[in-house]
């Protein structure tokens, strides 16, 4: 399948604006062969649509789908990374083609997103084998950071069209997807077992009641277990008359072989036990069924809302603040920060104020500061990403002379809940176990 001509692609933006303008980046996957970005729309129907940037080299293509074609790999790549650090959650608001450049589709993402201070804006060259994304935040109409797929090449001069026929955009999409679709299907028709995010959340909001009920069942049975015991009415009879005329009924609470005294006292700890047991059923009823009440709204607003809440809440878990003066490196393609000390206090106090999963790194079998990479709990991080830490974790321990002169050192990387300062020691070394190694040229 050949790539589409200009006017070929101009008829796919124009399709694409209409279809995606205001849907919502949920997900980005990255491939060998390219990007998918999976998209939530409001008002229309399926409500995800998947965006394929295929970056084959000769005949590069952009395409909608209902599912996604291809299998997302287990570690990122850099733009995808950057993208999901920029880009996730963000409203796409604009989509044209960019003619004076030839075949390059412009996306910017962000509700009025040229209105405000930072926008993310996604450059896609739809040109036979120049095919390329670049992906540019903009802060205050200037450019703060970008990355992009392959090398950048400047664009040549746009030649004399030579277009044939026109084809139309499900003929292209359906022979584009039968020669590079990787999942089974076609093109246009929806996976059942692909469910989107709202979906999925719908389904756990189900579990999330259905557990709640049973509680609720539970606690009530316990209230009224409480409720049918007879502690009171037992003490009060032996209170009154002993033994005597005790009903059959009642020979369980009793235990003949002690006095009548400590009966009575057992019956009425147990009484109150009960009481106490009870008040706290009831509260527990009433934090339950508050909580069935909260599982009643369903909406799609309520979904975008949570998962906009998680999403900060897990930007603001990786931005934390460390107390002292440490060496720090921005990485901002991953969105971590990854920190240094000076002494052996600095690195015992930077490694106090870790996270049981950050990641702990120092030169194997040579002297050197400890070094801090914080991330998200359970998040991985990239093998690029290391290596940069371990260069920087070289460089600033040995110094510019040993890194002109080249060579090769092994860094050792450990979770922080694997490693523990040794006791009275003065020059903050440490025991480690579960630790791995990477091989850094410089």
């Amino acid at each position: 399948m050949k790539t589409p001509g200009l006017s070929e692609l101009q008829t796919i933006v124009e399709y694409l604006s209409e279809e995606l303008l205001g849907s919502q980046i949920q997900e980005i996957l990255t491939t060998e062969e390219g990007l998918v970005l999976s998209l939530y729309r409001f008002h229309l129907e399926p409500k995800m649509k998947y965006l394929v940037f295929d970056l084959d080299r000769p005949f590069p293509f952009i395409g909608l789908f209902d599912q996604s074609p291809w299998k997302a790999l287990k570690k990122s790549k850099p733009l995808g990374l950057f993208l999901n650090a920029h880009a996730k959650n963000t409203k796409i608001s604009s989509i044209k083609l960019l003619p004076e450049l030839g075949r390059v589709v412009e996306i910017i993402t962000g509700t009025d997103a040229r209105a405000q201070d930072v926008y993310v804006r996604l450059e896609a060259r739809m040109i036979p084998r120049q095919g390329n994304l670049l992906v540019q935040v903009i802060e205050k109409n200037k450019i703060t950071k970008s990355i992009s797929w392959d090398k950048v090449i400047d664009l040549q001069p746009l030649a004399a069209s030579t277009e044939s026929e026109e084809r139309s955009i499900p003929f292209m999409m359906k022979q584009w997807f039968e020669r590079r679709g990787k999942v089974g299907g076609s093109a246009g028709v929806s996976v059942p077992s692909a469910e989107n995010p709202y979906q999925k959340w719908l389904k756990q909001k189900e579990k999330d009641r259905q557990k709640k009920i049973k509680a609720l069942e539970t606690v009530q049975k316990q209230i009224h277990d409480f409720q049918d015991t007879e502690w009171a009415l037992v003490g009060d009879h032996l209170k009154t008359y002993g033994f005597q005329k005790v009903k059959p009924e009642w020979s369980l609470y009793l235990d003949f072989e002690k006095s009548v005294s400590q009966n009575i006292q057992k019956c009425f700890e147990k009484m109150k036990q009960n009481e106490s047991k009870m008040k706290g059923a009831l509260e527990r009823v009433k934090v339950i069924t508050d909580e069935l009440q909260g599982l009643e709204d369903l909406s799609e607003q309520r979904f975008l809302r949570e998962a906009q809440s998680k999403m900060a809440q897990r930007q603001k878990t990786t931005q934390r603040k460390v107390e002292g003066r440490f060496r720090k490196l921005n990485l901002p393609i991953e969105g971590l920060d990854c920190w240094m000390g000076k002494s052996a206090k600095d690195n015992l106090d930077l490694l106090r104020q870790s996270k049981s999963w950050d990641f702990w790194m120092h030169l194997k079998d040579y002297p050197s500061a400890h070094a801090i990479l914080q991330r998200r709990k359970d998040q991985n991080v990239s093998t690029e990403t290391l290596n940069k830490c371990g260069q920087w974790l070289i460089k600033e321990g040995l110094g510019d002379k040993v890194m002109k002169q080249g060579g090769k050192l092994a860094i050792v990387v450990v979770e922080c809940r694997h490693v523990r300062p040794i006791k009275g020691d003065k020059l903050g070394r440490v025991t480690y176990h579960n630790a791995r190694e990477i091989l850094i040229a410089f």
